[in-house]
């Protein structure tokens, strides 16, 4: 399976839809968007390590 970068925050997604949606809160908010991080590779690995 693809993975795919915000090159700002530099977190992952299975999807490009999500991460083009992150790279253009981050560039447009200068922030991160907790919808979409929550959506991000990272997070459902911490998820899984936690069992939330």
């Amino acid at each position: 399976m693809a993975e795919y970068q915000c090159s700002i925050c530099k977190l992952h997604y299975n999807d490009k839809k999500l991460a083009d949606m992150c790279h253009a809160w981050c560039s447009t908010h200068d922030s991160c968007n907790l919808k979409i991080a929550e959506q991000s590779i990272e997070a459902e690995e911490r998820r899984k390590k936690h069992g939330n």
